[in-house]
C-alpha cells in the first residue's frame, strides 16, 4: 500500500470513528526466518503472523482470539465457519511438520511452535500458546530481530512475496540481502522441478514486482560463478534502507537501542509573523 493512501485511510478512520487505528506490528527473533515453511499458502502465512502479533511479549500464556478478529486481521474472505476451521487446522498441521531445533555442544532440542492450539467451534474462539522452549522468539527481543507491519504483509499477493518480504525486513537498516541459490530456493519453498531460470521468472521476479511499494528502489542481481558455464551461485537484493521515524515502530527501535531517531531537519525553523494591516496600507500607498 502506498504511504499517502495509507495515511488517507487512517485520517478517514479518525473522522468516521474518532479513533486512529494503530498498525499491528509483528516482531520476532531472526531465527524464525531460518525456518522453511514448506507447503504454506499465503493465507497460512497470514494466520501465522497474526498469531505472532498476538503472542508477542505474552511469555507462554494462553491467549484467546475470536474467529471474527482473526478473519479481520488476516483478510480472510470466506464466510463458512466449517471452511475457516479446516483452514486453521491445515495451517497448524503444516506447522507441526516443521523441524524446529536448537543445538548446543551438549544437546539438541526439537519442538513444535504452538503446543496449545485449541479450536472452539461452538464459541468460535482459538486458544493458542507458544512453546516454552521457543518463547525467546517473541519475548523481550532487544537485538537481531525482524519487524514489520501486519497489514502491509497481509495485503501482499503471493506466498513468495510474503516470504521475500520477511527476509528483506530483517535487513531493513542496511538495504542489502545476499543469499546462496540453494538456500534461497529452499526457504522460498520453490518447486524442485524448477530450473534456476524458471525460479527467477516464476518466483523471484513476480515477488520483487509485488514488493516495489514496500521497499524503495528494490533490485535483484543474480550472482554467477566464474566456472565453466557460469552457473548461478546466489542473489543480491538491494533497496533503500529504512529510517525509523516517530511511529510506534520507530520508538521501539529507539527503546531497543538498535537505531537512532531520524533527525528533525526543521527543528530550528520559525515562521515569521506579519502585520497584514500595515502591509495592505503600504501597498495602497505605493499604488
Amino acid at each position: 500500500m502506498y504511504p499517502l493512501y495509507s495515511d488517507c485511510q487512517k485520517r478517514y478512520s479518525f473522522l468516521r470513528t474518532g479513533v486512529i487505528q494503530m498498525n499491528k506490528v509483528v516482531k520476532y527473533d531472526n531465527y524464525m526466518n531460518s525456518l522453511n515453511f514448506k507447503y504454506f499458502t499465503g493465507m497460512d502465512f497470514n494466520f501465522l503472523m497474526a498469531l505472532c502479533n498476538r503472542l508477542r511479549n505474552m511469555d507462554t500464556a494462553e491467549i484467546e482470539i475470536s474467529f471474527k478478529e482473526l478473519k479481520e486481521i488476516t483478510k480472510y474472505k470466506r464466510t463458512s465457519v466449517v471452511q475457516f476451521v479446516s483452514d486453521l487446522k491445515r495451517m497448524n498441521q503444516k506447522l507441526m511438520g516443521i523441524t524446529c531445533n536448537l543445538e548446543t555442544t551438549s544437546e539438541i532440542l526439537m519442538f513444535v511452535l504452538f503446543p496449545t492450539f485449541k479450536i472452539n467451534v461452538e464459541e468460535q474462539i482459538l486458544t493458542v500458546s507458544v512453546n516454552r522452549d521457543f518463547k525467546f522468539i517473541l519475548n523481550e527481543i532487544t537485538r537481531n530481530f525482524t519487524r514489520f507491519d501486519l497489514q502491509e504483509f497481509t495485503e501482499l499477493d503471493s506466498k513468495y512475496a510474503k516470504t521475500m518480504y520477511r527476509l528483506l525486513k530483517q535487513y531493513r537498516s542496511t538495504g542489502l540481502y545476499t543469499v546462496s541459490v540453494e538456500k534461497f530456493r529452499e526457504i522460498m519453498d520453490c518447486p524442485v522441478c524448477y530450473t534456476n531460470k524458471q525460479f527467477m521468472q516464476c518466483v523471484v521476479n513476480p515477488a520483487v514486482k509485488n514488493l516495489q511499494s514496500c521497499f524503495r528502489n528494490l533490485r535483484c542481481e543474480t550472482q554467477y560463478s566464474h566456472r565453466r558455464g557460469n552457473p548461478v551461485t546466489g542473489y543480491a537484493f538491494t533497496f533503500t534502507p529504512e529510517i525509523p521515524g516517530n511511529s510506534e515502530e520507530g520508538q521501539e527501535d529507539n527503546k531497543d537501542g538498535k537505531y537512532m531517531k531520524a533527525p528533525d531537519r526543521y527543528g530550528s525553523f520559525h515562521q515569521r509573523s506579519y502585520d497584514y494591516d500595515a502591509l495592505e496600507q503600504e501597498l495602497l500607498r505605493r499604488s
